[in-house]
């Protein structure tokens, strides 16, 4: 029976991971969801229950207790990371880092464990920057944490209280102590972290160099913070009072982020939340209907709240989304809807795991209903850990009980701190219209030079960039870390040949062609083993933002791995969607699209759309599909076209639609005339038809008048008479 279980498990586990787009959302068959159930609630009379209730297996003795990392936003002694031990206890390494995007970024490239990240507070409301990054990044939640904020007020050890003129904290926390600041004269300062200003104050006491100084008239004599106790304990610094926040329902709820789901892990015993994220079509009633497939269902729901979100985050899930439904099989993919100006996602929280049959039937509901749909996490409810975080929590706490940590258990940096200020040197070879346009964006962060036949020492002072003419290829390659290929698709294999590829030896080459089967091919051909290749097509062009943009890529061959993901991080920072993705995938799925596009703004000229007054925004898409490949080769739009075996295709489909449509037109107008004919006939045949039916009425059809009757009577009386 446990080896039957444990194939349920891992079905399900594998169930999770399938879909690429969806986070760990699973969708089982309807009749599998018994035998899951049945058996995972069978299998939870052998776990035991750490803090909480949760469920974890017992750990094995001889297994050694492995590290967690766990990411957090702001400075050590933060309340996220009082958070996180309170969680997850006290023996995880914590990982202080500066924003929360790069909290979600320390998970994807598993340099951390798991994130533990605010999303609302009970004053202050949700932290919509975490939804959204929740978006961006394919990461699930795999626990939820309420937390009280207790504020501490610390100060330098042995300062009296009345000598205190000056708090210095964020602002929101200042604002949650307003009445206590009053009540003693104390002057509030705003500064950007709560255990941030209690590190100002501890280093200038220390006289330690800080980035960061003290407000004006702020020492550490007159000034204290508000913060944690631990930031307090992890400074040095004294806390005179705790709980001085004007309101003690301060709570703030956390969630924890992981790379794997743990829902086959909960059972019927262990309440539990699921939380998801969807779009709707825009149309009447269409929220009504979405939360009615949970409500028909007496499926309780927590919490309910939409978030605009910008047109080109829709645009990449909507394209996500698509190429998850082609590689399932499914046909029904709408394409081209139209949107409103503003665009919004709701998010909801539902009481129930996302194995419950009802909350199954409910989501296939929902998913016929939204444009977009995915489940964010099933995770236990109420500070509850289940399955492998669990599992690692319990040994790590195992394997230090009795046990003082001599050493801080935190992590200053991590090793993509030193990649995101490594600069690479860059050369393009190539630089028509779309290298100038990649060396702009990638100028900023590197050190970047290009080759080119013709001169282009202009372009390139203007950008910044070093240009070196045809006959300099040596000293263009000396000491470069990459080398993009930025050069028409039908030129490529003669370009790549021309090279020294002697020199390539222990670079990464990149081509950024809008195909990628055929310059793999020729790259993988040609350049020696010893050479780095990604394939990667950029799908933004000069004149549009990159927020948003997908960035398509395959790491062919990458022994380099932070060099590639140095080079790679750059589109990222730009906010730029990031799209691992096959080179047969991206061909079958993007360059047919692409290679419509270009072709339909090669046919759209300024002829066909003189300038408006007015606009709708069908003509200024149009418009914008006409810029855009204006700023291309036709050389590039030919490899599209030679090297796509289906553009033949697309291009007889083309001008068979055009053909239908001109047929239709003619047809229409042919109707139109002849039934305008047809209506003069008729109404000619008509008036022939009346005067006829006149004449004949005046010649047969009338009798003699009365006067003449009256005549005709007098006379047959005479002849009477």
């Amino acid at each position: 029976m446990s080896f039957i279980i444990v194939i349920l498990l891992a079905a399900a586990a594998s169930l999770a991971a399938a879909s690429p787009g969806s986070a760990n959302s699973i969708l089982l068959p309807k009749g599998s969801l018994g035998e899951i159930r049945s058996a995972i609630d069978a299998s939870s009379a052998t776990a035991t229950t750490p803090r909480g209730g949760a469920v974890a297996a017992t750990p094995s003795k001889s297994a050694p207790a492995k590290p967690i990392r766990v990411a957090f936003q702001g400075e050590a002694g933060a309340y996220s990371e009082k958070s996180l031990r309170e969680l997850l206890g006290p023996n995880v390494v914590a990982v202080p880092r500066p924003n929360f995007e790069a909290c979600y970024r320390a998970v994807a490239s598993k340099e951390c464990d798991y994130a533990c990240i605010p999303i609302e507070n009970s004053l202050g409301g949700s932290i919509h920057e975490n939804y959204d990054l929740m978006l961006r990044y394919d990461l699930t939640i795999v626990a939820e944490h309420d937390f009280r904020v207790r504020h501490c007020l610390l100060t330098k050890p042995g300062l009296d209280v009345k000598e205190i003129k000056y708090a210095i904290s964020h602002s929101q926390a200042l604002s949650q102590c307003d009445n206590y600041l009053r009540a003693r004269g104390i002057v509030p300062k705003p500064t950007y972290d709560t255990a941030g200003s209690a590190k100002m104050i501890s280093k200038k006491i220390k006289g330690e160099a800080f980035g960061r100084e003290l407000p004006e008239g702020c020492t550490p004599e007159n000034t204290a913070a508000i913060a944690s106790n631990l930031a307090g304990e992890t400074f040095g610094l004294e806390c005179k009072e705790e709980g001085i926040e004007d309101d003690d329902s301060n709570f703030t709820r956390f969630l924890l982020l992981g790379r794997r789901g743990v829902v086959q892990h909960l059972n019927k015993k262990i309440p539990c939340k699921t939380s998801l994220v969807f779009t709707l079509p825009n149309s009447a009633g269409a929220l009504y209907k979405s939360l009615a497939c949970f409500s028909l269902r007496d499926i309780d729901m927590s919490k309910i709240e939409s978030r605009p979100m910008s047109a080109a985050l829709l645009n990449y899930l909507r394209f996500r989304n698509t190429v998850t439904q082609l590689k399932v099989g499914e046909t029904s993919v709408s394409y081209g809807k139209e949107m409103p100006r503003f665009r919004y996602c709701f998010y909801l929280d539902i009481l129930s795991s996302e194995l419950d049959e009802g909350v199954q039937n409910a989501l296939h509901h929902l998913r016929e209903q939204s444009d977009y749909c995915r489940v964010l996490g099933s995770y236990p409810a109420k500070s509850r850990l289940v399955g492998p975080v669990a599992e690692a929590v319990e040994a790590l706490n195992a394997a230090n009980v009795g046990k003082k940590h001599e050493a801080d258990l935190r992590l200053k940096s991590l090793p993509s701190d030193d990649e995101e200020a490594r600069r690479l040197n860059i050369g393009l070879v190539g630089y028509g219209a779309f290298g100038q346009y990649l060396s702009k964006q990638i100028a900023t962060q590197h050190d970047v030079r290009c080759i080119d036949p013709v001169d282009k020492s202009k372009e390139a002072a203007e950008n910044g960039v070093e240009y070196f003419s045809n006959f300099d290829m040596p000293n263009f390659l000396q000491g470069l870390d990459v080398v993009v290929i930025a050069v028409p698709m039908i030129e490529l294999e003669e370009i790549v040949e021309s090279l020294p590829l002697e020199k390539l030896r222990n670079k990464l080459v990149v081509e950024v062609c809008p195909l990628n089967v055929y310059p793999r091919t020729v790259l993988t051909r040609a350049l020696p083993p010893e050479a780095d290749i990604l394939c990667a097509n950029p799908m933004f062009g000069p004149g549009h933002p990159l927020d948003g943009v997908p960035v398509v890529y395959e790491k062919v061959r990458i022994r380099d791995t932070r060099r590639a993901d140095c080079f790679l991080s750059t589109f990222e920072r730009a906010r730029c969607q990031m799209v691992e993705m096959a080179a047969e995938d991206h061909d079958a799925y993007v360059a047919d699209a692409e290679f419509v596009t270009h072709l339909t703004g090669r046919l759209l000229d300024r002829n066909l759309l003189p300038v408006s007054p007015v606009s709708s925004r069908e003509y200024a898409a149009l418009c914008d599909v006409a810029d855009m490949t204006t700023h291309d080769t036709f050389d590039m739009f030919y490899g599209m076209f030679k090297y796509n075996d289906r553009a033949k295709e697309l291009l007889n489909a083309m001008r068979d639609n055009l053909a239908s449509v001109e047929r239709k037109l003619a047809a229409k107008e042919a109707y139109l005339a002849a039934s305008a004919e047809m209506k003069n006939t008729d109404r000619q045949k008509l008036l022939a038809e009346c005067r006829m039916l006149l004449q004949e009425m005046a010649k047969s059809g009338a009798g003699p008048s009365r006067r003449q009757r009256h005549r005709q009577q007098i006379k047959r009386n005479a002849n009477k008479s």
